[in-house]
């Protein structure tokens, strides 16, 4: 046991493994959250940290191991009848699956939650999520109706976080659908909320959406920082998928730029990437890129 770890008790450790996840120490993060599985008898500290090790997971695109957590952390919030936890369980698969483009098994799982009566704050957090199954979907008008509830969910928790993770869904959602003035100024919001909450992850994706508005405005220079700057936080924290998303938008930013060779090695990278999480949606989206680059050529 490392760290001094041993002078904290379970619930501390959970709190001491939140603090290195938001800042992108996810080893230290997962040093905390197995401390707190081997030492607690609280089977609801059991199940968060199981939960909490998911996301550590997922954040490294380790799908198999992310889901295993959350199955474990559901299993032992059901078996103590904690709802609110077996709710959180849920929504740490869901979200694996929905970055994979599993967007029907992500549905499945967040079906059950909104029937459930659990606290706004998961609840906002699921209709979050949904919003933006339907905006990738082309769904916008349901996109929109979920956001609203969501944000209706997180105002009445009072949930400052949700309040930068809402906003970074609305920015995707928006450009999603073409509106990238609308997600211009929505991605610059989600950077001020995420670092207010102090979230590395959310101010990462924050950026990274943000260059995805600037891109088709031409407005080259910030968009390439903005993604270099998301591409370095993602590095650290080995997220393969998010690294291949920001290779796809420096694709994009030397192809504008003129430089089409350049963009093949962006798009290279990042279809390696892709392919190696095993993201159908992403390697799709970096394959139509690069058909692009051949029509430049």
């Amino acid at each position: 046991m490392t760290g001094g770890s041993g002078m904290i008790e379970p619930r501390g450790q959970l709190e001491e493994g939140l603090r290195y996840q938001k800042l992108g120490m996810l080893d230290q993060a997962l040093e905390q959250y197995r401390v707190a599985i081997d030492t607690a008898t609280d089977p609801e500290v059991i199940s968060e940290a199981f939960c909490r090790e998911s996301l550590v997971y997922r954040a490294r695109c380790r799908w198999d191991d992310a889901i295993g957590s959350a199955r474990r952390s559901a299993t032992i919030a059901l078996s103590a009848r904690l709802d609110d936890q077996y709710a959180q369980a849920l929504n740490a698969e869901a979200i694996v699956h929905q970055e994979r483009g599993a967007f029907d098994a992500a549905m499945t799982l967040y079906e059950i939650i909104v029937r459930m009566k659990v606290s706004d704050r998961l609840q906002g957090i699921t209709y979050q999520n949904i919003g933006s199954i339907a905006a990738q979907q082309a769904d916008f008008e349901k996109a929109r109706t979920c956001f609203r509830e969501s944000q209706r969910h997180f105002a009445r928790a009072g949930y400052a976080w949700g309040e930068a993770f809402a906003l970074n869904n609305q920015a995707a959602a928006a450009h999603d659908a073409g509106h990238m003035k609308e997600a211009e100024i929505i991605a610059g919001q989600a950077i001020v909320a995420a670092k207010k909450v102090g979230d590395l992850e959310l101010l990462g994706i924050a950026m990274l959406n943000s260059a995805q508005a600037l891109t088709p405005q031409q407005r080259l220079v910030p968009a390439e920082q903005l993604a270099v700057d998301a591409l370095r936080y993602f590095e650290i924290e080995e997220n393969d998928l998010r690294r291949a998303q920001c290779y796809r938008v420096l694709g994009d930013i030397k192809l504008l730029q003129g430089a089409p060779k350049e963009a093949h090695e962006m798009y290279a990278h990042a279809l390696g990437l892709a392919q190696s999480v095993g993201s159908e949606r992403e390697v799709m989206q970096i394959q139509d890129a690069m058909e692009l680059v051949v029509g430049a050529a």
